[in-house]
């Protein structure tokens, strides 16, 4: 599904965001960090609350990097599909904002 998507260099400079499917994703670089999250469209990464964002960190070389793009494939199969076509936070999650 996601394959890398712009190069590491990019990210050195800028954070980048990006969907797929009624996905949105995110790549922000944090000290010597990448950190990786995956949360639901339509609304952007500031407009998306944080219990609705799945995160994971990693180290910011191109090898942590290619193991952020393994975490989200595994992750996103994890996202619901609704009738329209597009999907949804983690079952889990969702329950817990509801909690």
């Amino acid at each position: 599904m996601f394959e890398k998507p712009i190069s590491i260099n990019y990210i050195k400079l800028q954070s980048y965001y990006g969907s797929y499917e009624g996905v949105s994703f995110a790549f922000i670089k944090k000290d010597d960090r990448l950190e990786a999250y995956l949360y639901p469209a339509p609304f952007g990464f500031e407009a998306t609350p944080d219990e609705k964002k799945l995160k994971a960190e990693f180290e910011f070389s191109d090898a942590g990097y290619a193991e952020a793009v393994a975490w989200m494939n595994e992750h996103f199969k994890d996202f619901e599909f609704i009738p329209h076509g597009k999907r949804f936070a983690l079952d889990s999650i969702n329950k817990a904002v509801r909690e």
